[in-house]
């Protein structure tokens, strides 16, 4: 797409002007030129980078590029502009929904995407989903924490980019006969969907604000759904939040039974026979794209499924492949470490730069190296807290959209799950948690009560996380 931009007052930071001018792009990073995916082309005007004049034809990162002549012209290529549309999880595994004659809502509020669900009584009626508009602040919670720290117009624009997002969904909806709505994120996502501030969770000992949010108007936290309530899952703690209080109360564990959540943090709940324990590895943005050059999120395009010997499947009817999402990222590591093409240290056999996976698609070694640092952090997370626990795990529950979409051998076979116990993936309990408090509002009472039951393991504080973690690191 190519564009003719104008600075906007004093505005001239060019992917400021871009989003401004209908043309939004991928700011992983939060603006900070680390990423690489705001990539465009400077094709004619005066431009800085960094604060030094950059001659034009050339390429820059926009969110570091200013216009610094009267007019530009841009070209910005498609896969610089941030994905709108993808493949987002809504369906859930979990205990039968509370009898009701009521319509409600429910939202999944996630870091990286934003789920909804029209219920009337037990049935779903209608479904939407998005990506969540605050990831132009980055694709992170810290990057967003830290963002909404330095300011209170900086935490108003993430307030405000959340509820835009929900109003999106709103809007196919359509939430005019609907009497309450009910909000499940991670902690993160809630403090800030209430306007409030999550510094305390990015410093140790990574303290919550609060945990239990009130019930507002939707008008008060900035959703077009007139008066009617809302209402949001409580969090148990600062990196395990309401989604996992949601998955917990759906999956109903047993002594020996795990709950994973795997995303940018893999939020984990074990059930021992003394009690509940809970935890979180930062696993980071690796496996939605982010610091691997031909990774992308879940949209028309990209290689959900990856079977060796350049065979794989695309999201979407005939469209070419453009990266790898997630999933093939995992059938990535396990097929051909199994086809002998990479060694236990991921290394490509025999040596190359690069390997091709799809036609126009291929992945070097030092992504490889990123994929391997998520999974070890998964991997090690699981094997830490059932080991300081003392207890044998024999059944996960998977919980989530990327978990959905696993090859649960492949899973298995490249490390990031452990074999010889039982895997369930559930889907979008998140989802399923808010559809039940917006149902029945006195499940609030239990949902709270719940929250308390974990006891936090920081894995930070136990020394053989380090080794598991180096352990993690190979490929079986």
């Amino acid at each position: 797409m190519r564009l003719i931009l104008q600075p906007a007052g004093d505005q001239r930071n060019l992917a400021k002007l871009l989003a401004a001018a209908g043309c939004p792009l991928d700011l992983r990073c939060g603006g900070n030129g680390t990423c690489g995916r705001c990539r465009v082309k400077l094709c004619s005007g005066e431009w800085e980078v960094d604060g030094r004049p950059l001659s034009v034809p050339a390429e820059a990162n926009a969110c570091r590029t200013r216009l610094v002549s009267p007019r530009g012209e841009v070209d910005v290529p498609e896969r610089s502009m941030a994905a709108t549309r993808g493949q987002v999880a809504t369906a859930w595994r979990g205990l039968p929904l509370p009898d009701s004659d009521e319509t409600v809502i429910a939202i999944d509020l996630g870091t990286t995407t934003v789920a909804a669900a029209k219920l009337h009584g037990r049935e779903i009626v209608r479904e939407a989903s998005c990506f969540n508009s605050q990831s132009r602040f980055g694709d992170n919670v810290i990057t967003r924490i830290n963002h909404a720290g330095s300011s209170p117009e900086a935490l108003g624009e993430l307030r405000r980019a959340a509820a835009d997002s929900i109003n999106e969904l709103l809007i196919q909806l359509d939430p005019s006969d609907a009497v309450r709505i009910a909000v499940a994120g991670n902690t993160v996502m809630s403090c800030l969907f209430h306007g409030i501030d999550p510094s305390s969770i990015g410093v140790m000992p990574f303290t919550p604000p609060c945990r239990v949010f009130p019930v507002r108007s939707a008008a008060e936290l900035g959703l077009r759904a007139g008066e009617i309530p809302v209402l949001t899952v409580p969090a148990i703690a600062g990196y395990v939040g309401g989604d996992l209080t949601a998955g917990l109360f759906e999956t109903r564990l047993k002594p020996g039974e795990l709950l994973v959540d795997i995303g940018t943090n893999c939020e984990i709940i074990l059930r021992s026979e003394k009690g509940f324990f809970c935890t979180a590895a930062a696993a980071g943005p690796a496996f939605e794209g982010a610091g691997i050059h031909c990774g992308c999120r879940a949209v028309p395009g990209a290689v959900d499924h990856y079977f060796g010997n350049g065979s794989f499947s695309v999201i979407g009817q005939g469209v070419a492949p453009v990266g790898l999402c997630g999933s093939a990222m995992i059938d990535f590591l396990a097929v051909e470490r199994r086809l002998g093409h990479l060694n236990e240290f991921g290394r490509i056999q025999p040596p190359a730069d690069s390997f091709e996976v799809a036609p126009g698609v291929s992945i070097n070694e030092w992504e490889i190296e990123q994929l391997l640092k998520a999974k070890a952090a998964v991997c090690a997370g699981i094997q830490t807290l059932s080991r300081h626990c003392g207890i044998a795990v024999r059944k996960i529950y998977l919980a989530g959209g990327f978990a959905r979409y696993l090859d649960l051998g492949n899973a298995v076979g490249c490390g990031l799950l452990p074999g010889g116990c039982e895997l369930e993936a559930v889907g979008n309990t998140s989802l399923g948690g808010a559809a039940r408090l917006a149902l029945d509002p006195g499940v609030a009472a239990e949902l709270e009560n719940l929250i308390d039951l974990p006891r936090e393991i920081p894995l930070n504080l136990l020394p053989e996380f380090e080794d598991n973690y180096i352990d993690g690191l190979l490929l079986p």
